[in-house]
């Protein structure tokens, strides 16, 4: 009995440290146009400064399988022109006919609030 309590505490602590924030997902393709990368980009950008994760995919049709290196050189371009050094970002993955690369914003530190010392005159009699 005492053990299931105790590992059913322990699944609850794991539950909150878990908490990942909303996630937004954008896809692209690998023939994207200059022009609509660079918007991606800012759009990928707006949602790390709002907090959001986001989880850019490379979508191949048909035959541009074959193509992985242009993905991967997509995902590459994407974290090396996201601006700051406030996000980190996952491994490259492979799944099926898509690559992706998920995007985390770094949490923010709570300043501690620091407390003011009063100092009391003593009264000697």
């Amino acid at each position: 009995m005492f053990i299931f309590l105790f590992l059913k505490k322990k699944k609850k602590k794991k539950k909150k440290k878990k908490k990942i924030g909303k996630l937004k997902k954008i896809k692209i393709n690998i023939n994207i146009n200059n022009r609509d990368f660079l918007i991606k980009i800012k759009k990928v950008n707006v949602f790390l400064l709002q907090g959001y994760t986001v989880k850019i995919t490379v979508l191949f049709k048909g035959r541009e399988i074959i193509f992985r290196e242009k993905g991967i050189e997509l995902i590459l371009k994407f974290q090396n022109n996201i601006k700051g050094v406030f996000f980190k970002f996952s491994d490259i993955e492979f799944e099926g006919k898509y690559i992706y690369s998920i995007f985390v914003p770094k949490k923010k530190k709570k300043k501690k609030k620091k407390k003011k010392k009063i100092n009391k005159k003593k009264n000697y009699n």
